[in-house]
């Protein structure tokens, strides 16, 4: 039984390391941008806000930061100095989001917001104190980084498919039963059912 369970699981594991190598090799970047491009008519649009934000350890950092912009501080500049977020190095520039890509507490301030406008609280997530300002509003198709997974699942499929459909072109192919017994063939049509055939 134990050495029955082995081979299974050897042949599992081949098997699925055989179907990775392959859909790896095949679906380039590029195949997957050209899908994207393929679908993207159909796809639905989406509001989206471009925003900037710094990001900090505690409400009283925040809203320090907030009294320094209502003073005429530039945003970018307190961005690179003060938030511990990723995006400070860059001003705090997220670039443009849907709704759904960011936490719900983020989310909701930044699309209440107008363009041109920032927090006048901040605003708390797991994460940290945000001070939020808004830069930009578009209405756009869903990006292809928010679609690339989905893309490659369905490419990974039709790969896989049409892998298999190869390799059973020229093979003997033997199906079995769960308890590991052949499959019966199935009974020949009986005879007379063909007018062709002889008597």
């Amino acid at each position: 039984e134990v050495q029955s369970r082995l081979r299974q699981s050897r042949l599992q594991i081949l098997r699925e390391i055989y179907f990775t190598r392959i859909v790896v090799d095949e679906l380039t970047e590029e195949k997957l941008r050209a899908r994207y491009e393929e679908m993207k008519p159909d796809l639905p649009d989406q509001d989206q806000v471009r925003a900037s934000h710094i990001l900090v350890e505690t409400e009283d950092e925040a809203k320090a930061i907030i009294e320094e912009l209502d003073g005429g501080a530039d945003f970018a500049e307190l961005a690179k100095e003060k938030s511990i977020g990723p995006s400070g190095a860059n001003g705090g520039d997220l670039d443009f989001f849907a709704k759904e890509r960011m936490v719900a507490p983020f989310a909701e301030a930044a699309f209440a917001m107008e363009v041109g406008e920032t927090t006048k609280e901040p605003v708390e997530t797991q994460y940290g104190w945000h001070v939020i300002t808004v830069t930009d509003r578009r209405v756009a198709k869903t990006p292809f980084e928010e679609m690339q997974n989905q893309i490659f699942q369905e490419m990974s499929q039709e790969v896989i498919f049409a892998e298999i459909g190869e390799l059973r072109e020229g093979a003997e192919v033997e199906r079995f039963q769960f308890d590991g017994s052949p499959i019966p063939e199935e009974e020949p049509e009986e005879a007379g059912t063909d007018d062709s055939q002889d008597e």
